[in-house]
């Protein structure tokens, strides 16, 4: 890991890394030991970055130099891959090829961020129809916001982040950057490949710390005119009801839905499942958390699907034979367990897994959990799927439609009508169509309705919301 944080503090103003005299320990999720440490942020070190950021942003950078930086970025990533990996598998818990995974995907969102530099454009405006304005021509250009605070989860510490980060820099913006405070490190390397891909110092500011003292300094500053953020709907509200008239985009999870048909190929949704349910140890906005399943094949899947799960180990994620690592805390191990077991007490059955050691819970999958259990209605973020059997396809719409959150739904049906009668009727951000909820290509809008939060990640979706439309009038006289 030395390359890449060698010398880099965790506290990154103006372009220098800085001390503030407290240290914040990055424990590894499986060993529960420290291995490495990060200057934490005071408020007046947010102050600083803000003021760093406000500077920088008074001077936009021109879109091929927006361009060029993000493309180095996306080389110089790929080149770092094991490094990061290494740094990502012991700040997480997840698994290599989770890393790995997340990399690829990284290198990618930079690289489409680069791409979207340099397409942003504004429109002509039909001013001429307005009687009056028949001498008149009128334009948009598209201008940066100026300071944009990036707020990111622990459970996508490196694509999450460039996906805030990459589309506000490609925008012209400057950004200052608090990443969870249980993996600082995947962005503080990161700041230091934008810092050798040519980054100007004060453009990318990093703030680590817990939410409670960076968090709300960055929330309470009012030259802050863009928040994003990941994380709780809890969290998400305060944002949005403390950031002024800032414009705010918020993805605040999920507990998401997959629908089953009667008539769905049913290998290829146990195959799916097991690996959307399971990746990330279960922590992924996305993952599977409940399958709604045709009372007709319910059996049948309940067979395939367990006998899967079954398969999954859990552990040590740097063991080659685990599927599975720890959650982020053994409190959070402890949490989905009882919600697991409070499940099963009121008349739930285990099918699989269903046990707890320390961080580590292993894979489970259960049935017919009581409709109004926490597993059922809220995010467990944990590695648990329910299955529940349902009389047709309405019955299973309408269950996920009750439900608070709407980020993305899977419908697995050979039927074309039925599939498109479905995304008609969810009201979710997404509907996966044969595929699961947990399904995301990073080109593509990502964001949820209701208490999922509202606005879109993918770089174009992001830099046209990062940006502000300027309407330009020309009064032109008639030439003699």
């Amino acid at each position: 890991m030395a390359e890449l944080l060698d010398g880099a503090t965790g506290l990154l103003i103006d372009g220098r890394w800085c001390s503030s005299g407290t240290e914040l320990a990055v424990i590894d999720k499986y060993t529960l030991q420290p291995f490495a440490a990060v200057q934490q942020a005071r408020p007046r070190d947010v102050d600083q970055a803000v003021t760093g950021a406000a500077a920088a942003a008074l001077r936009p950078m021109p879109p091929a130099r927006r361009h060029a930086i993000l493309s180095e970025a996306s080389r110089l990533l790929a080149a770092h891959r094991d490094e990061i990996c290494g740094i990502y598998v012991a700040e997480t818990g997840f698994t290599p090829a989770d890393a790995a995974a997340e990399v690829t995907r990284a290198v990618a969102t930079m690289r489409l961020s680069a791409e979207e530099s340099v397409r942003i454009a504004g429109e002509e405006i039909p001013v001429a129809a307005t009687p009056g304005s028949e001498d008149r021509l009128a334009f948009t250009i598209r201008v940066p916001v100026g300071v944009v605070a990036a707020i990111t989860p622990f459970n996508a510490p490196l694509n999450t982040v460039i996906h805030k980060v990459a589309p506000a820099i490609a925008a012209g913006n400057a950004v200052v950057l608090k990443p969870a405070e249980q993996t600082p490190l995947c962005s503080v390397a990161l700041a230091r490949i934008l810092l050798d891909a040519g980054l100007p110092a004060g453009f990318l500011q990093l703030v680590c710390g817990p939410g409670e003292t960076v968090g709300t300094a960055l929330v309470a500053d009012r030259r802050i005119r863009f928040f994003t953020f990941t994380g709780s709907a809890a969290v998400g509200l305060t944002i949005k009801q403390n950031s002024g008239i800032a414009k705010t985009h918020l993805e605040l999870g999920s507990n998401s839905a997959s629908i089953v048909a009667a008539d769905a190929d049913l290998d290829l949704v146990a195959d799916l499942v097991a690996r959307a349910g399971y990746r990330k140890a279960g922590q992924v906005c996305t993952s599977v958390q409940r399958l709604l399943v045709h009372t007709s094949i319910i059996n049948d899947l309940s067979g395939l699907l367990a006998k899967r799960v079954a398969g999954l180990r859990a552990g040590d994620p740097r063991d080659p034979g685990v599927q599975v690592g720890p959650l982020i805390a053994p409190a959070e191990a402890e949490r989905a367990h009882g919600w697991i077991r409070q499940a099963v007490r009121r008349g739930g059955t285990v099918l699989a897994g269903g046990e707890r050691d320390g961080p580590v819970l292993t894979p489970t999958l259960l049935r017919d959990p009581p409709p109004d259990s926490r597993i059922m209605t809220e995010e467990i973020f944990a590695p648990a799927v329910a299955l529940v059997a349902v009389g047709g396809l309405d019955q299973a719409i309408d269950l996920v439609n009750a439900g608070e959150y709407g980020l993305q739904a899977g419908v697995f049906t050979r039927d074309l009508g039925a599939a498109f009668y479905a995304a008609r009727r969810l009201r979710v951000g997404g509907v996966m169509i044969n595929d699961t909820s947990s399904y995301h290509a990073d080109a593509m809008p990502y964001g949820g309705v209701k208490d999922s939060g509202y606005g879109l990640e993918g770089p174009r979706y992001a830099v046209q919301d990062m940006t502000d439309p300027r309407i330009i009038v020309l009064n032109l006289r008639e030439h003699p």
